[in-house]
């Protein structure tokens, strides 16, 4: 049978309605009749809230699971989208950390350990938190967004592992049972995809969301406050409506239902962000040698979306950097076995405006300055200068793939090479509507747009490859 790992997750934020400090405990009881880990996302106000309050009995009950990060104060402005809009992913990552390592280090502190992982308030997601992630030690990305979706399986994107797009395979808790009979959707649901991953025989994840606030609240305690770009001060937070008695008592027993009835299946697994990163976490430094550069040069011939091998798999960054490198080696006669390394893609968009034909060596002079450029900066190059003319970076793996193999394959070396058109790559799996969707976030000011976001995601496609699960590697 096919595993079916649940990743459950609590995103803890309200740190306006004080009647909210008590959810987790309310939570965690629940969760100790099944022996059911859960990832706990928590804002660092919501922290200095739970200090102010006393409660250091529900920091403790927390400090028992998997604590993850999820921002300083959410959504008090300017939010995520409103200070990363005009920003590439390098200086992005360089103001998140200005606004954000304070929060992190105390969340840190109080807990005693470094938060597993890291999602964005509401559904602004966006690649310039990554950089910023890796240098405060966060190896994994915990939430969900429908932007970016790679078979609604887990992923790497950015140089971290991604639990951030189960879209057909996620389940969300919030508001379901203020329905009387939403419970049995609920467990439909999840017995849909179940079955979905029996019937493929794949090991596949599901994710399961509860706002624990949503059982008190019926709207969303930062609709309520900072809705439509408003920055209320403290003294004028007010708490959102509350739910009634008979739709919390049943929030909870439906909570309850829906862990015991998904315990009840075969193969079914609850883990944690810290478990992911076991189940699918790198291996480690590798190498390619000849025969796999010989594969993975025929593929980006003629493709630029990433490439797999059975347990093997390259992002298109990555790749660009194999063969960039193996071109240079070859050119200076050294060995074709080259380590894969893992980098960010461009930081601009660029598209090629020259075709034709270029001299052999004026293109492998550029491949060693594109290599030089990669290891100093940590990305891709925007663009890449041949002598009078400039390609895309997709224009260029393309065609340096094609010189690459034709000389693995043990042909001479040509004098010219003949320019190659090509699509940047991976972008069938964003999607342009879900990123405006998320633009219309009520938290957000009126008629907000970041099509520089957009743009950065897109770029950051050449980061994008599966991941796969260590038991299933060869």
């Amino acid at each position: 049978m096919a595993k079916v790992y649940v990743y459950l997750w609590f995103d803890i934020e309200d740190y306006i309605t004080e009647e909210s400090h008590e959810l987790p405990i309310t939570a965690f009881r629940i969760l100790s009749k099944y022996n059911v880990p859960v990832t706990c996302k928590i804002v660092a106000e919501k922290v200095r809230a739970l200090k102010a309050r006393g409660r250091d009995d529900v920091i403790q009950a927390i400090s028992e699971h998997d604590v993850g990060y999820h921002l300083d104060t959410h959504s008090r402005h300017p939010t995520m989208y409103e200070y990363l809009s005009n920003l590439n992913v390098q200086a992005g990552a360089k103001e998140f950390l200005t606004r954000e390592a304070e929060g992190f280090s105390f969340v840190k502190q109080v807990f005693g350990t470094a938060p597993s992982c890291f999602g964005h308030p509401g559904p602004t997601w966006a690649p310039h938190t990554y950089p910023a992630l890796q240098e405060l030690g966060i190896q994994l990305y915990l939430d969900e967004t429908p932007i970016l979706n790679l078979k609604n399986e887990p992923y790497w994107y950015c140089g971290l592992l991604n639990l951030n797009g189960a879209n057909n395979n996620f389940i969300v808790f919030d508001f379901e049972f203020e329905r009387p009979q939403a419970i049995q959707a609920l467990k439909k649901k999840f017995r849909g995809v179940y079955k979905r991953l029996q019937r493929d025989r794949k090991s596949g994840f599901v994710s399961i969301l509860f706002h624990l606030h949503t059982a008190i609240n019926q709207k969303f305690w930062d609709e309520v406050n900072f809705g439509s770009g408003k920055n209320p001060s403290k003294e004028e937070y007010v708490r959102p409506p509350p739910q009634p008695r008979e739709v919390t008592l049943r929030a909870w027993s439906d909570f309850e239902e829906l862990i015991r009835y998904i315990k009840q299946f075969k193969n079914v697994e609850f883990i944690t962000a810290r478990d992911a990163l076991k189940i699918c976490g790198e291996t480690g430094p590798r190498i390619l040698n000849a025969a796999q550069l010989k594969l993975v040069s025929k593929h980006y011939s003629s493709s630029t979306d990433y490439w797999r091998k059975g347990s093997m798999c390259l992002s298109p960054a990555e790749a660009f950097y194999a063969i960039v490198k193996a071109l240079s080696c070859q050119s200076a006669g050294q060995s074709n076995e080259v380590e894969v390394k893992s980098l960010l893609g461009p930081m601009e968009s660029f598209r090629s405006k020259d075709r034709g034909v270029v001299q052999v060596r004026e293109f492998l002079i550029a491949a060693q300055n594109a290599l030089e450029h990669m290891d100093e900066e940590k990305h891709l190059p925007s663009m890449i200068k041949i002598s009078a003319c400039a390609l895309s970076p997709e224009s260029f793996l393309v065609t340096a793939s094609r010189l690459l193999n034709r000389t693995l394959l043990g042909k001479k070396m040509p004098t010219t090479i003949v320019i190659s058109a090509a699509n940047p790559p991976n972008l069938k799996y964003v999607d342009d509507f879900s990123f405006r969707k998320a633009c219309k976030w009520k938290v957000l000011p009126p008629k907000f747009k970041a099509p520089r976001i957009l743009e950065q995601i897109k770029l950051q496609a050449w980061t994008l490859k599966p991941a796969i699960i260590r038991s299933e590697m060869a």
